[in-house]
C-alpha cells in the first residue's frame, strides 16, 4: 500500500471518478452540479483517505458520501428562500439515413417522459433509482444508504411504482395537449 496522501487518492478513489460522476449525474441532470458533487465527495475522501483504504469497498464508501452530500444539498435547498432557475439545456437530435424522423422523434418524447418522471420523483427515490442503475445490488444499497433490507425492497418497489406511474402520467398529458391541439 503506498503511503502518501495523492498516491492514495491515485490508488483508492480515482477509479471510482467515473461511478461517482455518473450517479451525480443522474442524481442532478446538470453537468456543472454533477462536478461539483463529485468534487465535493472527493474532498470529503481527501480529508479521510485513512477510512477510505481501510473500507471493504471504496466505492461504497465513496457513494455512500455522494449519497449523504446529495441529501444535504437537497434539504438545504428546500429550506432556502432563493429560487433557483433550471437549466433549459435544448437537446440536439442528430439525424441520419438510418432512422426515421417519427422514430427519433418517439424516442425523444419517450425520453423526455423518463427525464420528467424521474425529476417528479422524491429525493430518495431518485438515489435508490440511481444507485440501481449504477449497478450497485442490494447489499450495497443497503450499506451505502443504512436503510434496513425490508425497508429499501419497500422503498424501491415504490420508487419505480411512481416511476411508471409519473411515465404514464406524462405521456397521457402529452397525447391530451396534441389531441387539443389539433383540434380546430
Amino acid at each position: 500500500m503506498r503511503d502518501s496522501g495523492p498516491d492514495r487518492f491515485v490508488q483508492f478513489v480515482e477509479p471510482h471518478l467515473e461511478a461517482l460522476f455518473r450517479l451525480a449525474w443522474r442524481l442532478l441532470r446538470n453537468t456543472p452540479d454533477a462536478q461539483d458533487l463529485v468534487q465535493d465527495t472527493c474532498l470529503v475522501a481527501c480529508g479521510r483517505l485513512a477510512e477510505v483504504a481501510a473500507a471493504d469497498s471504496p466505492r461504497r464508501w465513496l457513494l455512500s458520501v455522494l449519497q449523504n452530500r446529495f441529501i444535504d444539498g437537497q434539504r438545504r435547498r428546500q429550506r432556502s428562500p432563493v429560487v433557483s432557475a433550471e437549466d433549459s439545456d435544448e437537446v440536439a437530435m442528430l439525424t441520419s439515413d438510418e432512422f426515421d424522423p417519427e422514430e427519433l422523434l418517439r424516442q425523444s418524447q419517450d425520453e423526455q417522459a423518463l427525464e420528467q418522471a424521474f425529476l417528479m420523483l422524491n429525493a430518495t427515490q431518485r438515489m435508490l433509482l440511481s444507485l440501481l442503475a449504477e449497478g450497485c445490488k442490494l447489499p450495497e444499497i443497503e450499506a451505502i444508504t443504512g436503510i434496513e433490507r425490508k425497508v429499501l425492497s419497500a422503498r424501491l418497489n415504490r420508487a419505480r411504482k411512481a416511476l411508471s406511474q409519473r411515465i404514464l402520467e406524462h405521456k397521457h398529458a402529452a397525447a391530451s395537449s396534441r389531441r387539443a391541439g389539433s383540434q380546430p
